[in-house]
């Protein structure tokens, strides 16, 4: 195999690559070693797409077996480059889930278990806290999506069935394991500290506590900032009962002692999923699942929920709310039909409605964290993640500066934040 001839594009990242990885992802992305690697490239992307890592093409020049010169392309994360966010990601253990997450993946692969691929990126090499090396879904005709606009209906028809496709491969593989064992197998039971929650951890001394309440704080003022009344029906103040309530995320992240649990991705806005369109702008069947950062072991109504909750808005939700919610159902039962199985008697109908119904909180709870910090413009989030002070304020003390700073500037913003709020006010009417 030839010396690789690293490009210029990209250097100050290139001496991170280490040149064996490169040739190790090629290696298992064409199923044979017979190529000579004749130059890489790094193409690093300016649009920031996540919060908790750096991006890059990496486009690979090689020869293959027939003395063809070809060139592959493959995507690249990060581990944090500012020092905030790598201490962030590294105390939570962000990347040390994903690569777990990924190596799960591997795991119902080689137990025959085939739904996977279609809905995830290929991880071809994980170094702890150093980077990823994935397949490119760009390159595979997936497209991202724009955070601040809101999914129709038939996009989100698509995304659901992706969806129950990797909450099947979670059902599958412990229904297969539970046959050959002999006895009741769960993944909890396997794998509970890799499963440990890794954002909202109520843990003593975690680092994201001082997060949650900087979320929650900015909750609490967004009452004031939109000018909801502070006085229920109830008589009660929604500023005291809106802060209790989002409390309960802590125990919503639990493994469900009432429900079934699967592997749910956790962290379902626009930016975590790709889609496929037509030539005339339609979206296709085909949607996969990226940064599985916050993967969890909880029913699969929370992802159904989530996804609802962070990528459309109520005048969706209130038409379409439980006829989707079905079609998911559907979805699900069809995969385990094939694999043999009966969703009725893991999963009965009833029962998967009464855990959307207490997930809905879950989604509630996670819209109005999210949304003052995730939906605010590319160019504003490299400001703060660039900047320390900043950086520090939006993640660990007060996030309200965020909604003052933008709301009167970006009218989708506003409406999207005030939404979240109206939803959690609809709760609280109630409690």
């Amino acid at each position: 195999m030839a010396e690789i001839s690293p490009s210029a594009n990209g250097a100050e990242n290139l001496e991170e690559v280490c040149k064996d990885d490169v040739c190790t992802t090629l290696h298992r992305k064409l199923g044979t070693a017979n190529f000579v690697v004749l130059r890489y490239t790094l193409e690093p992307l300016i649009q920031r797409i996540g919060l908790l890592g750096d991006h890059s093409l990496l486009h690979v020049s090689f020869l293959d077996q027939t003395g063809e010169e070809r060139t592959l392309t493959f995507f690249l994360k990060y581990f944090p480059k500012f020092a905030a966010c790598a201490n962030f990601a590294e105390g939570i253990g962000a990347f040390k889930k994903e690569m777990f997450v990924y190596d799960l993946f591997d795991t119902f692969k080689k137990n025959g278990i085939h739904l996977i691929p279609s809905v995830t990126a290929r991880c071809h090499i994980a170094r702890y806290n150093k980077y990823l090396i994935l397949d490119d879904l760009v390159s595979e005709g997936f497209n991202t999506l724009d955070k601040q606009k809101i999914l129709d209906y038939d996009s989100v028809l698509i995304v659901l069935e992706s969806l129950a496709k990797l909450h099947a491969s979670s059902l599958i593989f412990e229904e297969k394991r539970s046959v050959e064992s002999g006895e009741r197998y769960r993944l909890i039971d396997e794998y509970e500290d890799q499963l440990e929650e890794t954002f909202f951890n109520d843990r003593e001394g975690f680092i994201n506590a001082k997060g949650v309440e900087a979320s929650i704080k900015c909750v609490v003022s967004e009452i004031d900032i939109f000018n909801f009344p502070d006085k229920l029906a109830s008589g009660k103040s929604f500023s005291e009962v809106a802060r209790q309530v989002c409390y309960k995320i802590y125990k919503l992240v639990k493994p469900s002692k009432r429900f079934r649990n699967v592997l749910c991705h956790g962290d379902l806005w626009a930016t975590n999923f790709l889609l496929k369109y037509s030539v005339l702008g339609q979206p296709v069947t085909g949607c996969k699942f990226v940064d599985f950062q916050c993967g969890r072991y909880v029913p699969p109504a929370q992802d159904v929920l989530s996804l609802l909750h962070l990528t459309t808005d109520r005048e969706f939700r209130k038409e379409h709310m439980y006829q989707v919610i079905g079609m998911y159902y559907s979805y699900l039962e069809k995969h385990l039909t094939v694999a043999g199985l009966h969703l009725h008697n893991m999963i009965p109908f009833s029962s998967f409605m009464d855990s959307c119904e207490e997930q809905k909180l879950f989604a509630i709870i996670q819209t109005a964290i999210y949304f003052p910090l995730i939906l605010i413009g590319n160019d504003e989030v490299e400001a703060y993640f660039s900047d320390r002070e900043l950086n520090e304020k939006a993640l660990f003390e007060d996030r309200s500066y965020l909604v003052l700073a933008h709301k009167d500037k970006d009218e989708a913003y506003a409406k999207r934040l005030k939404e979240s709020i109206q939803d959690l006010r609809d709760y609280c009417e109630h409690v």
